[in-house]
C-alpha cells in the first residue's frame, strides 16, 4: 500500500477545464494533478470550489487527526480511527455502484 502524494496541495486550474478547480500537489517543484472538481450542477455550482478546498487540505487534516487520535476517547476515537484506516486503505470503501473495495 502506497502513501498519499505529499503536500502541499494547492487549488489550480487545468487548461482543459479552465472554469473548474483542480487540486495539485507540488513535489520537488513539479506540479502533479490530484483531483479535478467538476461543476456537476451547472455553471452556478459553488460546490466544486468547496470540494477543491476540502480536498486541498486533506494532507493537513490527515496529519492533525493522526496527531489528535491518542487524546480522543470513546466514539470520537472510533470515528477518527475509522477515517484514518480508510485513508490508509485498511478499511473498505463503498463505491458509487454499491460495491465494497479494499485497497490493502
Amino acid at each position: 500500500m502506497g502513501n498519499h502524494t505529499p503536500g502541499p496541495w494547492i487549488i489550480g486550474t487545468d487548461p482543459r477545464y479552465p472554469s473548474e478547480p483542480c487540486v495539485d500537489a507540488v513535489v520537488d517543484g513539479v506540479i502533479w494533478h490530484i483531483a479535478l472538481c467538476h461543476m456537476g450542477l451547472g455553471p452556478d455550482d459553488t460546490a466544486a470550489e468547496a470540494n477543491a478546498r476540502l480536498i486541498a487540505c486533506a494532507p493537513e487534516l490527515y496529519a492533525a487527526l493522526k496527531e489528535a487520535l491518542p487524546a480522543l476517547r470513546g466514539e470520537r476515537h472510533e470515528q477518527a480511527l475509522a477515517a484514518l484506516e480508510k485513508a490508509d486503505g485498511l478499511r473498505p470503501l463503498t463505491r458509487r455502484n454499491g460495491s465494497v473495495h479494499n485497497h490493502g
